[in-house]
C-alpha cells in the first residue's frame, strides 16, 4: 500500500508503515510545505496513495465529500504510530477495493468507513 502523511502526522507513522513493508512518505518530502487540504488530496490521488491526517476539520469535510483515500487518525499524535500499526492490515483490503474512501481510525480499534457522498 502507498501512504502520504499530512504535515501534522509524526514521522514515526511513516517509519512504522515502512517497517511493515508499505510505501510511505511525508508531504514535506514532496516540498508541499504550503499546500492546502484540497491540494494534498489531489497530490495523494495522483500518486495512488491514501492520505493520512490528524486534522479533524479536513477529515469531516472529506467524509461529506469522499474524494480519494483519506485516513483520519483520531488519536493523540504520540499514539499514532501504534494505532496505525495495529489497524493497517485491517484497512488494507478496504483500501484495495475502493478508490474513493474515507476512514476514521481511533485508538480503541474503532474504524468507521464511508465511500459515498453524504
Amino acid at each position: 500500500m502507498r501512504f502520504v502523511c499530512d504535515h501534522n502526522v509524526d514521522v514515526a507513522v511513516v517509519r512504522a508503515l515502512m517497517q511493515l513493508g508499505h510505501h510511505a512518505w511525508p508531504v514535506s518530502s514532496a516540498r508541499l510545505y504550503a499546500a492546502g487540504d484540497d491540494d494534498l488530496t489531489v497530490y495523494a490521488q495522483d500518486h495512488d496513495a491514501a492520505l493520512i491526517t490528524h486534522d479533524r476539520e479536513f477529515s469531516e469535510r472529506r467524509r461529506k465529500a469522499v474524494i480519494g483515500q483519506h485516513i483520519w487518525l483520531d488519536c493523540r499524535k504520540w499514539d499514532a504510530a501504534e494505532v496505525i500499526t495495529d489497524q493497517v492490515e485491517v484497512i488494507a483490503p478496504v483500501l484495495a477495493r475502493y478508490r474513493d474512501l474515507w476512514i476514521k481510525i481511533s485508538p480503541n480499534a474503532e474504524i468507521k468507513l464511508s465511500y459515498r457522498w453524504d
